[in-house]
């Protein structure tokens, strides 16, 4: 059987590593982090941590990348019992790289793992059978009724009433901002402006907008390339990503809301994901993504 070079590379990784890779992965889908595993020249395995094939380290060599207390880290210094480890932290809680290079004292029994994550998945599934004998047990407790999951077209509507919410805030606040002052007597010509240089469906390039997505071009300027290499080796990436996503097809969908803003949605069945933007004032600005739900039947 011939397995992929992403299969090669996860059985090459540890257990420790694979779990801070599924992490990142679920906390940051669209920052593209992977774990590439070598052996030095001196013969020791060694493992480096990618955000979108670019190192989050230069000295970015590591004995291991676990996960500790939220946040992930890269193992320099390992006892000779492998109990306690020494590192630096690469990536914060909330997925954001770190550039501390403060040395970070790390208990390995204490860490995220493969294995515990299964035991934990398997304790909660333990604790709600406990629970469910518990409750049937009890005369004075009926059994709560089962919940069926949202379906596509639910998610869908929850999305565009989500958006409808979100667009009533800003009109609310305008309006309350107006009250406050004599801006109120500009709201026609402010509705006029926005209606006349509200964005053409056509003017919306799907995969134009997806490569400056893959390239990250939405995210705050500290996690943007800093040098001239990472940042044409960032679009190369983002291209690539792009055109391999896109082979087999996608979807266009854009609903215009009252002629002043337009949303567009970007279905990519081989990404997983459908990716929105919202046009108004002449430009297209990206608002989110969220993951497809497959059928397998």
């Amino acid at each position: 059987m011939n397995m992929t070079n992403d299969q090669q590379q996860q059985q090459q990784l540890s257990p420790r590593t694979v779990a801070a890779i599924n992490h990142l992965r679920r906390i940051k889908p669209l920052d593209g982090y992977a774990a590439e595993c070598y052996r030095s020249l001196s013969g020791k395995n060694l493992v480096q941590l990618k955000r979108r094939n670019i190192p989050l380290r230069d000295n970015g060599d590591f004995l291991d990348i676990v996960v500790y207390q939220s946040r992930v880290i890269g193992i320099q210094i390992l006892t000779s019992s492998g109990n306690v480890g020494r590192g630096i932290a690469l990536v914060n809680e909330d997925g954001t790289p770190c550039n501390d290079d403060s040395q970070i004292t790390v208990e390995m029994s204490n860490v995220l793992t493969t294995t515990n994550v299964a035991s934990s998945s398997s304790s909660n599934r333990t604790s709600s059978s406990s629970g469910k004998s518990n409750n049937m047990s009890s005369a004075h407790n009926p059994p709560a009724a089962p919940l069926n999951p949202l379906s596509n077209i639910d998610n869908d509507n929850i999305l565009q009433y989500g958006i409808i919410a979100f667009g009533g805030l800003l009109v609310l606040k305008l309006v309350v901002n107006a009250l406050s002052s004599l801006t109120f007597l500009l709201l026609p010509l402010l509705y006029f402006y926005a209606s006349s240089n509200c964005p053409r469906t056509d003017s919306f390039d799907a995969k134009k907008e997806l490569k400056r997505v893959m390239r990250g071009a939405h995210l705050p300027e500290e996690q943007q390339p800093k040098s001239w290499v990472e940042k044409n080796l960032n679009r190369i990436a983002a291209s690539i990503s792009t055109e391999l996503a896109t082979s087999l097809g996608y979807e266009v969908r854009v609903t215009d809301y009252f002629g002043v803003a337009r949303v567009s949605a970007v279905k990519v069945p081989v990404a997983g994901y459908e990716y929105y933007w919202i046009g108004i004032i002449n430009r297209w600005q990206y608002i989110g993504a969220r993951e497809l739900k497959i059928n397998n039947d």
